[in-house]
């Protein structure tokens, strides 16, 4: 039994640890858990959400990331789906970005959409009359993130899967010594996996943070998410909402800001009507790996090809991890 060290325990290290532990890998998940991870600022939606901005490569990546995770969910109980927030909600694209999803999905004809020249006050109450015309899609796979976290942690630990907090200080120590010599290294680091592998050329990453606001109100708000402008609006259980997402290219500042605090809620003023009630419950921000190539890196070392890439997956790491996770299974198989 090949043994693997994945480095990060992310959505994308954990998921490439569950794909590999069922077929037979002996696994080894080390992590030293900094502020920031990518996950901490994802909205959960397992859609692309401005697919025409992205490159080819990572527009399939995208939609073979929501096709694995229909697959995924297809086997999962009622009470499985329950514990990971699942559910199936309607996508809604109004605002500055409608003309270019309209002939996005004009031209991605297998992805059903409906345009409306209609205001959206009648499918949803609570936004301002004043928003006419958008595009519809149809049943997206909704997640909450730290719940699908949750789900991966109990089930690789349960399954004989290794939790370690460590700091990576020689990685090449991993392949030696009796008792801690792995077959495989699979970097899954997110932002920090360029400084873990001390490998200047070909890694082009750097940190963007997103910071997201919370929101909690008496009475349902809404029932669809909603893409307005550059912002999402994801209703929760509970009649919970999430508004994202700052893009900040800040380096590692960790502050939660009260520019990004005023930029989200603006959203709120801009799309609710002034009779909706929202509390604020929380700031929360993540450091997204942004891959100047447009895609992720999920490929072999140039020098060792025990060492394996996978990271850079910017605002798609979770809709993108199985598909991701199934890519490194077939490197290494």
């Amino acid at each position: 039994m090949a043994r693997c060290l994945i480095i990060g325990s992310g959505i994308v290290g954990l998921s490439t640890a569950y794909e590999l532990k069922k077929n037979g890998f002996d696994i080894t998940i080390i992590d030293d858990e900094k502020p920031g991870q990518a996950t901490k600022s994802a909205g959960g939606i397992l859609f692309p959400l401005s697919p025409w901005e992205n490159s080819k490569y990572m527009q399939e990546l995208c939609l073979s990331g929501h096709n694995e995770y229909n697959n995924f969910f297809k086997k999962l109980t009622d009470s499985e789906k329950l514990e990971i927030n699942y559910s199936k909600k309607n996508l809604i694209i109004f605002g500055d970005k409608l003309s270019l999803a309209k002939k996005w999905y004009a031209k991605n004809k297998n992805i059903k959409s409906n345009y409306c020249e209609k205001k959206l006050y009648f499918i949803e109450k609570n936004i301002k009359n004043t928003h006419k015309n958008y595009l519809l899609i149809k049943d997206i796979n909704i997640i909450n993130p730290n719940s699908l976290v949750k789900f991966y942690k109990t089930r690789l630990l349960n399954s004989g899967v290794i939790f370690k907090k460590e700091t990576v200080v020689d990685l090449m120590s991993y392949f030696e010594g009796d008792n801690n010599k792995f077959d495989y290294i699979i970097v899954t680091a997110g932002v920090w996996s360029k400084e873990i592998l001390n490998l200047n050329k070909n890694i082009n990453i750097k940190p963007i943070k997103g910071q997201l606001l919370h929101y909690k109100a008496k009475k349902k708000t809404i029932d669809n998410v909603l893409i307005y402008n550059n912002y999402y609006i994801i209703p929760r259980s509970n009649n919970n909402l999430v508004v994202g997402s700052t893009l900040e290219d800040v380096g590692f500042n960790d502050e939660i800001t009260i520019n990004a605090k005023h930029y989200l809620q603006k959203a709120i003023s801009e799309i609710f009507s002034s009779e909706v009630e929202l509390k604020e419950s929380k700031q929360t921000f993540g450091f997204r790996p942004y891959s100047y190539l447009d895609q992720p890196y999920i490929e072999e070392h140039p020098d060792n090809k025990r060492i394996i890439f996978n990271f850079g997956h910017f605002r798609y790491g979770i809709l993108t991890a199985i598909a991701s996770a199934k890519i490194v299974k077939d490197i290494i198989k």
